[in-house]
């Protein structure tokens, strides 16, 4: 047993085992598919174009692809249907439902493509960001999750993300990568590298900043705030200042954005992970003279 400042630690936290790599990619595939669509959608104003037709139909298939991945997590698959009837209890209910609203709105532009539907879908999208993190903050015994800034910071990491997957879109589709989308890149990065670092600085309280160390300092840290943040953003203001240079600057930005976000995620859950200990706050250790 360890002595802190919050008493007499029976038992130290370990991590948790519920939740693997598969969830990661649901985290990050979901956060992905909803950022490109809104990226495309906002970057078009609500209108039509290439960019938003291809965010229709690989938007929801990033989200598909995240669902698969947790349902084979959880070894029972074809239970999934029961996860649909907790609406009214679970966030997983609500993030199942969400991405199914997102990718029927999705599906429905092919066939009437219009401003009232792009809206709807783009609610969906930003809501199911939002549900994934409030799937996280409600896990209470986890003291790196259970905190009121963790839908925020999976939103700014969905905007991220699918602000990085848009401009690799458009440097592949060989568009032109202009000033208005570079601009809205920079400000995007400056938002979520706020939301990461208000999260990791969250709470003086021992088992949180116990758990969430390596997203403090060291070299996950370095890799996910200069890797992730940083270095992207130095990227889009060089092809913003020099337009020679726009698309290799715009490519690595973009693939730095993604990846930065899914070393964020793949740390938040397999590294924070940890259960929280448990503590006697009345018991402490005296040793008695002999």
């Amino acid at each position: 047993m360890a002595t802190t400042r919050e008493g007499v630690e029976l038992i130290p936290p370990v991590r948790q085992r519920l939740w693997g790599p598969p969830a990661v990619v649901n985290f990050v595939c979901g956060g992905l598919g909803a950022g490109l669509y809104a990226a495309a959608v906002l970057a078009a104003r609500f209108g039509g174009g290439p960019a938003v037709t291809l965010a229709a139909w690989l938007g929801p298939a990033l989200v598909l692809a995240g669902f698969v991945a947790v349902a084979a997590e959880a070894g029972r698959p074809l239970r999934g249907p029961r996860v649909l009837r907790r609406v009214g209890t679970s966030w997983m209910s609500r993030e199942l439902w969400l991405g199914g609203a997102f990718a029927a709105c999705c599906a429905a532009e092919f066939v009437a493509p219009g401003v009232a539907l792009r809206v709807a879908a783009l609610a969906a999208a930003g809501l199911l960001a939002a549900a994934q993190g409030l799937i996280v903050r409600h896990a209470r015994g986890i003291a790196a999750w259970d905190v009121p800034a963790m839908p925020v910071v999976f939103l700014a990491s969905a905007a991220v993300s699918g602000a990085g997957l848009l401009a690799l879109v458009e440097v592949v589709a060989g568009r032109p990568v202009g000033g208005a989308l570079l601009g809205a890149t920079l400000v995007t990065l400056v938002l979520g590298a706020i939301a990461w670092l208000a999260y990791v600085t969250w709470s003086r309280e021992a088992s949180f900043a116990r758990a969430t160390a390596a997203l403090r300092e060291g070299p996950t840290a370095v890799a996910i705030v200069g890797g992730g943040y940083l270095a992207p953003f130095l990227c889009a203001a060089l092809a913003l200042a020099l337009p020679g240079v726009a698309v290799p600057a715009a490519t690595l930005a973009g693939a730095l954005m993604i990846a930065g976000q899914a070393l964020a995620k793949t740390a938040l859950i397999l590294t924070a992970g940890q259960l929280r200990p448990v503590t006697l706050t009345t018991l402490r250790l005296e040793r008695r003279s002999s």
